[in-house]
Parts: C-alpha cells; sequence; structure tokens
C-alpha cells in the first residue's frame, strides 16, 4: 500500500497580484526550482492557493508539480480580510497540511504547521519610511506571524539574526532560503541590443543605472544630489537613469529630480516604464549601477547588475554588504559625499581595473542560486514534516 502523501499548501498570492513585485519575482524563482525537486519528492502534494479567478494566472510559471487550490473569494476582498483581521482559519477551508507563506503575513491556522518568509523589517527599523498604514498592519501581522509560524525564512544571514532578536524566537527557528539573479535572463548584453532598448527609453550617451522602487528607503534623492556633485568631466557626459515602479513618496524624488535638471544635470526618471525583457539591456549598457539604499533585506539588484558585468556602487547598510560581498565599492547611504566619491572611483577606473571588478562580480553571483534556494524550502518542509498540531 502506497504511503499517504504529505500536503504542502503555498500561497500563491505574489504570483498573481495585480503588481509584480520583488517578492513577486522571489517567489517566482524559488517555486519554479521547487517545482524541478518535487519531481524526486514523491511523497509530497504541493498546491498553490490563490483566489479562484486568478488561477489563469499560473499558468505562464509552467509549474508542472504543483496544482492550483482555487479560494472561491476575489483578490480584493482577500486583501480587506487580511488588513482587517478577519481572515477565517484557513486550513479549515482548504484542508489541512503545511503552509508556506513567501510574503511576510501567516494566515490563521487551526491545526496545521506553517514556514511563512520576512524578507525585511524596514517597518520596524526605519519605520520612519514606511507608509503608516501599511507599518501599523506589518508591525502587527508579522510579529504574530513570527511567532505562531514554526519556522520562519530569511534571505540572509544577518536578516534571519535580526528577525529572531526583534521577536524573541530561538535563532534555529529562522532559516535561511536566500535568493539569486536568474542569469538565464540576467546577461551580459550585445552593443545592438542595449543600443536598442537604450533608444526605445530614450537614453542618449553613457549613464549610470539606479534600480529600485521609487520611495524614500531606496535614497534616490541623495543619489541625485551625489550625482550632481560628480566631477566637470563627468557630470558633463554621463546622465543618471533611474527606473523603478512608484511607490510611496514618490513626488519627493520627481521633485529632487526636476532641482537637478535645474541645476544643468541630466536625470531621467523611467517610472513604471521599464519591462523585465528590457532590464537587463539597461544594465549591460551602463558605466555602473548604484544601489544605496538605507534598509534592505537582501537586494537583487546589485546581483543582477553583476550578472550582466556592470560595476556596482553599494550601500554598505543593513545586509547589503552581506550580499555583495568584496564586489562592489561600498558607500555611506546618509553621506552624500560618500556616494559621489564612491560614483568617481568606480567611473574612472581604467579597462584592467574594471575588468577585475567584473570578474569579481560574477564570482559573487555564482555564490547565490535558486537550486540552493529551493532545496533550504524542502530541508524546512521536512524539519516541520512530523504531523500536523
Amino acid at each position: 500500500m502506497s504511503q499517504p502523501r504529505t500536503r504542502i499548501v503555498i500561497d500563491g498570492k505574489p504570483l498573481v497580484d495585480d503588481h509584480f513585485s520583488g517578492v513577486g519575482h522571489y517567489a517566482m524563482g524559488l517555486l519554479q526550482a521547487f517545482d524541478e525537486l518535487l519531481e524526486h519528492q514523491p511523497d509530497l502534494d504541493v498546491r498553490i492557493a490563490v483566489p479562484v479567478k486568478r488561477v489563469p494566472k499560473l499558468a505562464p510559471y509552467r509549474l508542472r508539480r504543483m496544482r492550483p487550490l482555487p479560494i472561491y473569494i476575489t483578490l480584493s476582498l482577500m486583501r480587506r480580510l487580511i488588513v482587517q483581521d478577519r481572515m477565517p482559519r484557513m486550513d479549515l477551508v482548504l484542508g489541512r497540511g503545511i503552509y508556506v507563506f513567501p510574503d511576510f503575513v501567516r494566515w490563521p491556522l487551526a491545526r496545521s504547521r506553517s514556514i511563512t518568509a520576512i524578507h525585511d523589517l524596514c517597518f520596524e527599523k526605519v519605520p520612519e519610511m514606511v507608509d503608516d498604514d501599511n507599518g501599523r498592519f506589518l508591525r502587527r501581522e508579522v510579529a504574530r506571524s513570527a511567532v505562531r509560524s514554526d519556522l520562519v525564512t530569511a534571505l540572509t544571514q544577518g536578516m534571519a539574526d535580526e528577525i529572531a532578536e526583534q521577536y524573541g524566537i530561538d535563532r534555529d527557528r529562522v532559516r535561511v532560503v536566500g535568493c539569486a539573479a536568474d542569469t538565464r535572463h540576467f546577461y551580459k548584453r550585445s552593443e545592438r541590443e542595449v543600443a536598442e532598448v537604450k533608444e526605445r527609453y530614450g537614453v542618449f550617451g553613457p549613464y549610470v543605472l539606479a534600480v529600485g522602487n521609487v520611495e524614500p528607503r531606496k535614497n534616490q534623492a541623495r543619489l541625485i544630489e551625489a550625482f550632481c556633485g560628480l566631477s566637470a568631466d563627468l557630470a558633463g557626459e554621463l546622465t543618471l537613469v533611474l527606473v523603478g515602479a512608484g511607490a510611496w513618496k514618490e513626488a519627493e524624488v520627481r521633485a529632487q529630480v526636476d532641482r537637478a535638471l535645474a541645476r544643468g544635470a541630466k536625470v531621467k526618471l523611467l517610472l513604471g516604464q521599464v519591462t523585465d525583457a528590457d532590464l537587463p539591456a539597461l544594465y549591460s549598457g551602463a558605466r555602473c549601477s548604484a544601489y544605496v539604499s538605507v534598509y534592505e533585506g537582501f537586494g537583487m539588484p546589485p546581483l543582477e547588475s553583476m550578472a550582466c558585468q556592470t560595476p556596482v556602487v553599494a550601500s554598505n547598510a543593513s545586509v547589503i554588504p552581506e550580499v555583495v560581498g568584496e564586489a562592489a565599492e561600498l558607500v555611506d547611504p546618509h553621506d552624500t559625499a560618500s556616494i559621489t566619491a564612491g560614483l568617481e572611483y568606480v567611473l574612472r577606473l581604467d579597462p584592467e581595473e574594471r575588468a577585475a571588478v567584473v570578474a569579481d562580480g560574477l564570482a559573487n553571483v555564482a555564490r547565490y542560486d535558486w537550486d540552493t534556494a529551493a532545496r533550504a524550502l524542502l530541508a524546512a518542509i521536512r524539519s516541520v514534516q512530523g504531523g500536523s498540531r
């Protein structure tokens, strides 16, 4: 007689949400790699739970060994129930199992085990840089999720330590399930492709690229100020190109762009315009990329830039040094002069120095891969597989 299969239920909301966020990219990379591992895990029955009308949105991910598990409410109602703390105990609705939540918040459960991913603690550590309503919601729900989950996952060792300390939970209950740049997509593109993409977005001449949602935590306003402080020869030839989705207080960055333009600097804000398909070419064509966020739980853009063989100027704050290793020029995100100096240094690398930095970047990218992350998730699931509560 065959053994009963262990049921795994994954919250698939990040995959089908209207705004495909960084968490969505994380869930996509992790679950596609996890799907491959399932070929050799016949005892696991994995379902992806999403609102019923969103089930067709799972098809493009080509997850061959995970079946959709429809939730018979709309996505908007589901959001309201979560925000209003009115979600029912979902394992009474969807069935018992091991529940995996890739987006900070654990649903109420009656008698099922759970694993919750907490990507960062910006709402605790830099609350002034988070929307007030969202911050209040996250402080309430993430604390509950951390305490009530059997395991919590983090993207880095540093963030795992921070989560354990913040919520007073044993460090061995926080596992690292990492992140990676998809090198099948992020790789050095040809000069022709770079030229075509630059023309498509109206980018002319050499440029510095900054990728990230436009919000205070990402520090674009200070980056613009630092860019304006470059030496005259660099400032005269370079454009600062800002790529990302609009977010909280984006108007402050728009105003800083206007001030920079009035001073004669060349700054281009591509807000919500650049497609995922075009991003590798923009990385590939840049003289360098800049990622000077004041706080992160990981930070994908530096790895994407390195994979495209473009040097990186990165913040020395939070876990970013752990992510970039020895492969980026680190700067103080709170010090405009430090950012300017970091840009100056990287922009003036000679060809031999630049080649060495590129090689270091590629080696750093190789430290991260989705298969390793998927195996860490599998190990976390196995560790709580002893039965439902």
